[in-house]
């Protein structure tokens, strides 16, 4: 059986940025990410930018020695994220860059400029075919697709309804189209809630098979002509389309490694992947105000398997605190679900070599 290997670097948050800085650059040589990168290689750089408020989200700074050597490698690096479903200054592209500019992710401090990869509302996507046991086909925010190589920052986190937010979640939900993340929330339709419904239209004038109409002067939305692309959820300014989030964890665990793979499948070769446990928090960066972490920092791990990455990351966690991430955030939640099924469709493996370094 396949194994992996995974390197790892000491750190603390509260080191010198430069020092830091230097760890990011050993890890990406050592860990091989230099064959990734070839000569015009248009580069994205996955990262979350935080929401407004979250403080321990990976810094922009972090990206810079990055960015340099993807250049030095005679790539073009951007700094990538996509747009959110549910409302908040990520939720459309312009708001989302402002986002991104206030947490300081701009070109001097991140040595490349930041692109939002699914565009302006989401909807720009590309639909890559996976053959997985849920989805035949999954949608991918289209940057994502067209980049032609890919360096994944994931800040790893607890998380309400998969346990652990780490790669494969900043993967599969992380560079979906509005699309994808809305099959991965859920396998029901939109509707429409009368009495918040304005009538303003605009979801009649989105909506790209006509499946809205008027009736009892509200908007309607009609089950068997909509195709689920939540472009009703995206227009409504007023709350009034309503989404069944209820996915059971392991369902959407399993949703989320089918999209991962999606963005992987066309990323042979081509990807490489960073994991900080610095900062760990009960959960993900989306959590708007100030998180405080559930035990000291531990360091970054690299690799070109992102399922090995993630088992590493719980593997390091549990080794270096005495327990595992799950009892520190939300333990009713098998945080593995996602990881037995990513090695099981093609992801990649849960067997690794760590290889610790040190400058």
């Amino acid at each position: 059986m396949m194994t992996a290997d995974v390197y790892f670097i000491r750190a603390k948050s509260e080191e010198n940025l430069n020092v830091i800085q230097s760890k990011i650059d050993l890890l990406f040589r050592s860990a091989g990410f230099d064959s990734c990168i070839e000569h015009n290689d248009m580069t994205a750089i996955k990262i979350h930018f935080g929401e407004k408020g979250n403080v321990t989200h990976i810094p922009p700074t972090y990206v810079l020695p990055v960015a340099r050597l993807i250049e030095a490698n005679g790539g073009k690096p951007f700094v990538t994220d996509t747009n959110v479903l549910y409302k908040s200054q990520r939720s459309d592209a312009v708001s989302h860059l402002k986002l991104a500019q206030g947490h300081g992710f701009t070109v001097n401090n991140c040595g490349a400029p930041v692109i939002i990869a699914d565009g302006l509302r989401g909807s720009n996507e590309i639909d890559v075919t996976i053959n997985g046991e849920l989805f035949e086909k999954v949608s991918i925010a289209t940057e994502a697709i067209t980049a032609n190589s890919l360096i994944v920052f994931t800040h790893p986190t607890g998380h309400l309804s998969t346990g652990f937010g780490g790669t494969l979640k900043n993967l599969g939900m992380g560079l979906s189209s509005r699309k994808g993340k809305l099959r991965q929330h859920s396998a029901v339709k939109p509707w429409v809630e009368k009495t918040r419904c304005t009538q303003c239209g605009q979801c009649i004038i989105w909506c790209p098979v006509d499946a809205i109409e008027w009736r009892d002067e509200a908007a309607f939305i009609v089950n068997e002509t909509c195709i689920g692309c939540g472009e009703c959820l995206t227009v409504c300014r007023f709350d009034a389309v309503k989404f069944n989030w209820r996915t059971s964890g392991i369902d959407l665990q399993k949703r989320i490694a089918e999209h991962a793979l999606g963005v992987v499948k066309t990323k042979k070769d081509k990807a490489g992947y960073f994991s900080f446990l610095l900062n760990v928090t009960r959960d993900c960066d989306c959590v708007s105000g100030k998180q405080q972490p559930l035990f000291a920092d531990i360091g970054i791990i690299a690799s070109k398997d992102p399922v090995a990455l993630d088992q590493a990351t719980l593997d390091m966690i549990e080794q270096e605190t005495g327990k595992p991430l799950r009892l520190y955030s939300y333990p009713d939640i098998d945080d593995t679900v996602q990881l037995v099924h990513g090695e099981k469709i093609g992801l990649g493996t849960r067997r690794y070599r760590l290889k610790e370094i040190s400058l």
